[in-house]
């Protein structure tokens, strides 16, 4: 059995390692080609520019004379990424819409390279004057849930027959019995 690099002999996700997951699933969800764009672009049946590679008018990209008019495709996602990525967005689900909102402004920073999340930044998009503390406490909290439902596969392997069963309390008169 292989160990994934960054998880502890138990198998379970840190926070740091389920935040990790959310920014590369961004990463490859932009990464993906926008397939409505493609409907809004009205194609005819006839080129619009007939090239002749004679004359020395034709770039194998299909730029302009200059390789620098086209704008490069990104490398198509694998399976596995796009596996990957459905996965860590359907660990959100365990969080609450409005927290949801905060969650995804602050993975889209950290997507863009930044160490950190300017939370300052993160008031005005969300409609508050003031509580950056407090939105990172949110983000805090909301991460947390995420990593509970990251983590409920894990916990449920162990279990044995799939299904996870926490502890319950037993009363008194059925001990008795």
């Amino acid at each position: 059995m292989e160990e994934i690099k960054g998880e502890g002999a138990v198998g379970l996700l840190s926070f740091a390692e389920v935040e990790e997951r959310l920014v590369e699933a961004v990463r490859t969800a932009r990464g993906l080609p926008d397939r409505e764009a493609a409907w809004l672009r009205v194609r005819s049946g006839w080129p619009e520019i007939v090239r002749e590679a004679a004359a020395g008018d034709y770039d194998a990209r299909g730029g302009d004379l200059a390789s620098s008019d086209v704008k490069l495709r990104t490398v198509a996602a694998t399976r596995a990424d796009t596996a990957a990525m459905e996965e860590a967005f359907g660990w959100l689900a365990a969080v609450a819409d409005d927290d949801r909102r905060l969650v995804a402004l602050a993975i889209g920073h950290l997507v863009r390279g930044e160490k950190q999340v300017p939370w300052l930044r993160l008031l005005r998009p969300l409609g508050l004057a003031h509580g950056a503390d407090g939105l990172r406490k949110r983000y805090t909290r909301a991460l947390g849930r995420a990593c509970q439902r990251a983590n409920q596969g894990f916990l449920r392997r162990e279990v044995g027959q799939g299904v996870y069963r926490p502890h319950r309390k037993f009363r008194v008169s059925t001990l008795a019995a």
